[in-house]
């Protein structure tokens, strides 16, 4: 059975952490001369994928009158979810910035550390660093069918 590099690397112990890389870029045309917008992400480990998932979502049942649950209400904290993964997955980058005199310029981690990232980025750019945080993770549609043949074989 030949597997497909995602399928074989859900089953490679350190296929996830500081070992293992993808470089995206941005599906953008910037002006002539300007380099291509990209981020370097790692995905996250098992221990951190579940410390990530612990820190954003809170489960609280609620009781009736007769003392069963009845029912489940879940909060979702994006943000902090969103910090933690910049924390551990962005390795490196260089994004298109306006810097404090107007004139454009490229953002790495020496200029825009990551913990400030959230609060300068705009929507466009976040949504696609979400699809490259989401193929990295193996969290988007196909991957889960690469997940559950992993669980299979």
């Amino acid at each position: 059975m030949t597997v497909s590099r995602a399928e074989h690397e859900a089953w490679i112990i350190a296929a996830a952490g500081a070992e293992i890389t993808r470089r995206f870029q941005a599906p953008i045309d910037l002006p002539a001369g300007e380099r291509r917008a990209w981020v370097r992400l790692r995905p996250l480990t098992a221990r951190e994928a579940l410390r990530r998932d612990s820190i954003g979502l809170e489960e609280r049942w609620e009781l009736g009158p007769d003392g069963a649950a009845h029912v489940l209400h879940r909060n979702y904290d994006h943000e902090a979810m969103m910090q933690y993964e910049l924390e551990r997955c962005l390795v490196e980058y260089e994004l298109p910035m306006v810097g404090e005199d107007g004139s454009e310029r490229v953002a790495t981690g020496e200029n825009l550390p990551r913990e400030e990232l959230l609060d300068r980025l705009p929507t466009a750019l976040m949504a696609w660093l979400v699809e490259c945080l989401d193929a990295v993770n193996l969290r988007r549609p196909g991957d889960a069918e690469v997940l559950a043949a992993a669980k299979k074989a």
